[in-house]
């Protein structure tokens, strides 16, 4: 098995293990698929490669043949080899999301260590950054960093917090 159908077979057990598990012979579909890769990365390739500039130097030669492989490998590779987990659901992806995500804390503790510093305060381009990022709005933010302890004012804003992070994990799906 070359190393498209390695890449191929690590990607579908992580992202459609029931497809993978459905096989009767894996090693001989991932060993299959990863020839075919392979050779329409190399036709691609050569269609995409373009011919020399007169004068090319070496290494604008590799750069140019380079990029060419790269490009017809993630073209190839998009088509045949990346899977989405159409049996994941909303609820198993939402799981997931949640269990990987930065911790709703992380916002206690940006607010206590402006407060704790206060000659570092944030500029309002970065603190309406933080409220894009984090689907807050700036009230929001102003708020916790007014709060004398942030913690409780992520508490208290629960509601708020909860459907920030709906509306990322949303985002992120898109």
């Amino acid at each position: 098995m070359n190393v498209y159908g390695m890449l191929a077979m690590r990607h579908w057990e992580r992202y459609a293990p029931k497809r993978v598990a459905a096989m009767t012979d894996r090693v001989g579909f991932f060993t299959d698929l990863g020839d075919q890769v392979e050779t329409q990365v190399a036709a691609l390739t050569d269609r995409l490669v373009g011919t020399p500039v007169d004068g090319e130097s070496y290494p604008e030669t590799v750069g140019r043949l380079t990029n060419a492989r790269m490009r017809a490998e993630e073209i190839v590779l998009a088509e045949l080899v990346w899977v989405e987990a159409p049996e994941r659901s909303l609820v198993e992806a939402r799981q997931e999301w949640d269990a990987t995500r930065n911790s709703d804390s992380s916002l206690a503790r940006w607010a206590e260590r402006i407060q704790d510093a206060p000659e570092t305060e944030p500029a309002t381009a970065e603190i309406e950054q933080l409220a894009n990022d984090w689907a807050v709005t700036l009230e929001f933010l102003y708020g916790l960093l007014a709060s004398p302890v942030p913690n409780q004012y992520l508490v208290e804003h629960s509601g708020e917090l909860a459907e920030a992070a709906n509306i990322r994990f949303l985002r992120e799906q898109a």
